[in-house]
């Protein structure tokens, strides 16, 4: 016969098992939500620093720019001598940029961070990265093809001397370049704004 004691045992190791339940739920609940507090933390730490160190690779191609946009006005100038220093000027500057950029885009990828924002930035600075590439070849055509003009225009050439069309030949190539160089820029524009979308959405 079961006595009112250990009923109300019985009645008391349930409670404290409820209990025990209760807490271990809340726990592991409690567990799961810093779990995601530290990874959305991580990531959002990894995004900063990953933002710094493109603003400070954005340095080298802004002085990449300044020395294409001084070869450009030498250009006009006919100053080819000057044309070749600046563009030399610009391509060491956008080797540069690009491989920071790579560089950038190696530690996302090292991070392991499994997140749509990471995957965007990714691939944005592979691109960025190809846009300075479309630059140095660009000035590579530049400066070969002012060498071809410094040639036929500033030496004694023979009148089938044809200088002047290879110039003219790599001003094209270069152009083809500018060409790759203003695609990619849209297809980047395009990711950014995904990126900030994103962005936004998480933030709201």
């Amino acid at each position: 016969m079961t006595t009112k004691k250990n009923k109300t045992t019985t009645i008391e190791i349930k409670v404290v098992i409820l209990i025990i339940l209760i807490l271990s739920a809340f726990l592991i609940m409690l567990s799961v939500e810093n779990i995601k507090i530290d990874k959305e933390k991580n990531l959002y730490e990894t995004i900063l620093y990953s933002n710094a160190r493109i603003i400070e690779a954005g340095d080298l191609e802004k002085k990449a720019n300044e020395y294409y946009n001084l070869a450009s006005f030498d250009y006009e100038e006919q100053n080819y001598k000057l044309v070749e220093i600046n563009c030399m000027k610009a391509r060491d500057y956008y080797s540069d940029a690009s491989q920071e950029y790579l560089t950038i885009r190696s530690e996302l990828l090292s991070s392991n961070i499994n997140d749509k924002l990471i995957d965007i930035e990714i691939e944005r600075l592979n691109l960025i990265s190809e846009i300075q590439l479309n630059m140095y070849e660009a000035c590579e055509h530049f400066e070969s093809a002012v060498r071809y003009y410094d040639f036929y225009y500033n030496t004694d050439v023979p009148y089938d001397d044809m200088s002047y069309e290879m110039g003219g030949g790599e001003i094209d190539s270069m152009n083809e370049k500018i060409r790759l160089h203003d695609e990619n820029i849209r297809i980047h524009n395009k990711l950014l704004s995904d990126y900030e979308v994103e962005l936004k959405k998480r933030i709201e």
